[in-house]
């Protein structure tokens, strides 16, 4: 339980993997918890690396809590995950999915990291209610999701299950708060403005069968960033949690071989 009174939801605590001098903070995305990069986060510390997982503020408690974060918020967590390695880390990368993709990319076009890994990152979403999310957010403060909690819950909990894990699922909320659209919504923006300065070697990966974030996305990225090192993967299969997906060990090796060539 948390100094507030909420519980952290199984899946939700961060984790990390201590290994050798090379480091990843792993970042999950928007309501999800960090449960979504635990399997990544363990193949590549499985090579070597040592592996931060944050828990950005707000998540895998309570949306109420959730609800009350800014973008800011999201993106000091991820500064304290890299500040964190740095501390014992000669090179950092920083790989998130979704949300954790742009401020990923946020953290890459500031400097602050060796690489950047995006999986599945929102530049722009076919969804224009985000940006009336001021306006309607006390009239309707939490919207449920669709179809909740889904294909991929019960996907995750049969894979925890083969292996010997807790089983718990996703560790995703089923409402989106409306409050926290909104942040997304500005964090989107504040990443298109900046995405120019990136020049830190870059890996996007995207799936054509993404129902969440359009598959555009790469085609937007790849023309704002000025990395001169940039390598760009399409998946064909897998619905938006490209981690923990059915191509999930496609991506880890496709992470694991992005880093390990930029590793000396």
């Amino acid at each position: 339980m948390n100094s507030e009174g909420f519980v952290i939801a199984p899946g939700g605590a961060p984790f990390f993997f201590l290994g050798g001098e090379v480091g990843a903070v792993c970042t999950h995305g928007f309501t999800a918890s960090p449960e979504e990069m635990r399997w990544l986060g363990e193949y590549l510390h499985a090579r070597g690396l040592t592996v931060f997982g944050p828990r950005l503020s707000g998540h895998a408690t309570d949306p109420e809590v959730m609800a009350t974060q800014r973008w800011i918020d999201w993106y000091e967590d991820e500064l304290d995950a890299i500040a964190l390695l740095r501390q014992r880390c000669r090179k950092v990368f920083a790989v998130g999915l979704s949300m954790g993709g742009l401020l990923s990319l946020l953290a890459g076009a500031a400097g602050l990291v060796d690489g950047v890994v995006a999986m599945a990152a929102p530049l722009h979403l076919e969804r224009r209610d985000l940006a009336f999310a001021p306006l309607i957010k006390h009239a309707v403060p939490f919207v449920p999701k669709e179809n909740w909690p889904g294909r991929l819950d019960a996907y995750v909990r049969e894979v925890q299950r083969a292996q010997g894990r807790e089983v718990y699922g996703r560790g995703d909320y089923g409402v989106v708060p409306t409050e926290s659209a909104g942040q997304l919504h500005q964090l989107m923006g504040e990443v298109l403005r900046r995405l120019p300065e990136l020049t830190v070697p870059l890996l996007l990966v995207y799936s054509r069968a993404d129902r969440t974030v359009p598959y555009d996305n790469l085609a937007l990225a790849t023309g704002l960033v000025n990395s001169a090192d940039l390598v760009t993967h399409t998946l064909e299969n897998s619905d938006h949690v490209l981690t923990q997906d059915i191509e999930r060990e496609t991506v880890y090796a496709l992470v694991w071989e992005f880093l390990s060539a930029r590793m000396d």
